[in-house]
């Protein structure tokens, strides 16, 4: 991993998560993988080494969701990440009022994708809404 305080670690994640059980009192709670720091440890690692902070943004987002590394949570843990992540570098999502619908529909985008949704708040809206309007 290259030299990032700012760049999230698997106990940020793992702290994310924690939080969010602890807010939406979750049924289904703890990890769905063994050893699950080691494995977002990986995961990061491996995200760290593409340039630019929307680019990383839009592949952490993507990655911890369709990961799928804890019982329930994992949007709002992966959400919470990236937030965290674009505010300790002095930055925030352009646009928020699409993010449900972006979290549902994440296996839709790639990252370059997500990405330019989270510096610029532009989107395929016919692959947000395949069924078109606004449901």
């Amino acid at each position: 991993m290259t030299e990032s305080p700012e760049f999230p670690d698997p106990e940020d994640v793992l702290a994310a998560h924690d939080e969010i059980e602890d807010d939406y009192d979750l049924t289904h709670t703890g990890a769905r993988v063994v050893a699950p720091r080691l494995k977002i440890e990986r995961l990061l690692d491996e995200i760290d080494e593409h340039d630019g902070l929307y680019l990383r943004a839009g592949y952490l987002l993507k990655k911890l969701i369709t990961s799928h590394y804890f019982e329930d949570g994992n949007k709002r843990t992966s959400w919470m990440v990236v937030r965290d992540y674009l505010a300790e570098n002095g930055k925030e999502p352009a646009d928020l009022r699409e993010t449900v619908r972006v979290l549902k529909r994440i296996r839709a985008f790639d990252p370059e994708e997500i990405a330019e949704w989270l510096e610029t708040g532009e989107i395929d809206r016919d692959r947000l809404y395949p069924r078109g309007g606004e449901d």
